[in-house]
């Protein structure tokens, strides 16, 4: 009877995980309390406070102004507590300058003309003088691409193979012959010749100079390739061949080695078969 009533009796109750019992467990009074104040020792809450007082003070005396009222104390500060030495050695010396830069001294743009195949010029309209190309209640980063252009002969090739392109894209698929690009500018007076005028002429006393002469026939890209001629409603083939880019990127140089490589060994495995023949 004994051991029939052990077997029939029920299995023990499992203890809940730690899991069940955090998150679905009824909460349980703790008499633990912590044996100190604070997490850390007051030396490494002493030692932390210190470099942090330093470190802000470090930073803020250095973004301070290098001039003017502010100009001594940031001298002394910085040589007494070799603060500048510890921004130094922290790489903490970043310039605020890209933010503030210098006005510039003077109005420069890149006017750039088309000349078609009756070889009459045209201005495309890609820079703002003497009129609001660009809009002004908008960034627009055309502005500083025409800027960014002047006198780089790289930037105006690709700049003038776009041109070329757009121009065969708005003429019925006809090309130009060439892109010219001209830079204008005129000199900025100073802050004291502008109060003294009470203003100033921006587009007064211009000079201008004759930059880079981009053909369209022959520059690399800049003709409309065939299926984007067919697109427009053009004939496929134009009247200039399309030069597409020859891309270099390090698969086709691994290739050519490659190639060149696997035909040098061909080479020496047939002049060996010569010499064995022999």
């Amino acid at each position: 009877m004994a051991a029939s009533h052990a077997d029939t009796a029920a299995p023990a109750r499992a203890e809940p995980s730690l899991q069940e019992s955090l998150l679905h467990g009824a909460p349980t009074p703790s008499e633990r309390k912590p044996e100190r104040r604070w997490a850390y020792p007051l030396w490494g809450i002493l030692l932390v406070s210190l470099f942090v007082a330093l470190h802000s003070a470090a930073l803020l005396v250095w973004n301070l102004p290098g001039k003017g009222l502010s100009g001594k104390f940031n001298k002394e500060f910085l040589d007494k507590s070799h603060g500048r030495d510890y921004i130094d050695a922290a790489w903490l010396n970043q310039s605020w300058g890209m933010f503030a830069p210098n006005p510039p001294r003077s109005n420069t743009f890149v006017l750039v003309f088309v000349e078609d195949q009756d070889g009459q010029m045209w201005d495309f309209e890609q820079d703002i003088w003497g009129e609001d190309r660009y809009p002004y209640w908008f960034y627009d980063r055309r502005g500083k691409i025409n800027r960014r252009i002047d006198g780089k002969k790289h930037y105006q090739r690709i700049y003038g193979a776009w041109v070329c392109r757009e121009w065969e894209r708005q003429n019925g698929g006809v090309p130009p012959k060439s892109v010219l690009f001209v830079k204008r500018w005129s000199k900025t007076p100073t802050e004291d010749q502008v109060i003294e005028q009470g203003g100033w002429e921006q587009w007064a006393e211009w000079r201008q100079s004759q930059q880079e002469t981009i053909t369209c026939k022959t520059t690399v890209n800049a003709q409309l390739p065939p299926e984007l001629r067919e697109r427009y409603g053009f004939s496929p083939e134009g009247d200039n061949e399309f030069r597409p880019v020859r891309l270099q990127t390090w698969w086709d140089k691994a290739e050519r080695a490659r190639s060149r490589a696997e035909a040098q060994g061909d080479d020496e495995d047939e002049d060996d078969g010569d010499g064995d023949g022999e």
